[in-house]
């Protein structure tokens, strides 16, 4: 039943294809809906420590094109008000995972917080390269994270039936 969440939100599919490693609607365009409403990410370059030309952020002008795309006003301080920022410790049941070929992985969690609030290093992971489907091609160390996933999924959820 969960994973008709991600394949099969519309309940529509008979017949779930988990092979694939996403669905034929699913572009860059989710993204920037939920950069838009959840993920505002500020954006900048000063052209003197980058490669790119000067662009200072511009929250008004990011917040028109949201509009203008979207329909929606972007809420830059919703996610640390909903999930608590970096202060998470009052939460559980979460792995963090981190690849070292991900240029996200330096803004994720590095060690473990709790015995509920787990972080995975994944030397030769790139960005959500362990929650892709299974590959012949997959580095040892993307298979021993999935491992390690599913191994702290099913202990959290034979201690949440007990």
């Amino acid at each position: 039943q969960a994973i008709n969440v991600y394949y099969n939100y519309t309940g529509n599919t008979q017949c779930l294809n988990t092979s694939q490693a996403a669905t034929a609607n699913l572009d860059d365009r989710g993204w920037s809906y939920q950069a838009c409403t959840e993920m505002v990410m500020p954006m900048c370059s000063t052209g003197v420590n980058d490669m790119f030309e000067p662009q200072p952020w511009d929250f008004n002008s990011y917040a028109d094109a949201c509009f203008k795309q979207w329909g929606v006003t972007p809420r830059p301080t919703w996610i640390t008000t909903e999930y608590g920022g970096k202060n998470i410790s009052s939460h559980s049941n979460i792995v963090f995972s981190n690849g070292g070929l991900d240029p996200w992985a330096a803004g994720g969690v590095h060690k473990n917080i709790s015995d509920t609030l787990i972080a995975v290093f994944i030397p030769e992971g790139a960005h959500h390269l362990d929650l892709r489907s299974k590959n012949a091609n997959d580095p040892a160390s993307v298979i021993r994270a999935r491992e390690l996933e599913i191994q702290y999924m099913k202990k959290w959820i034979r201690t949440s039936r007990r």
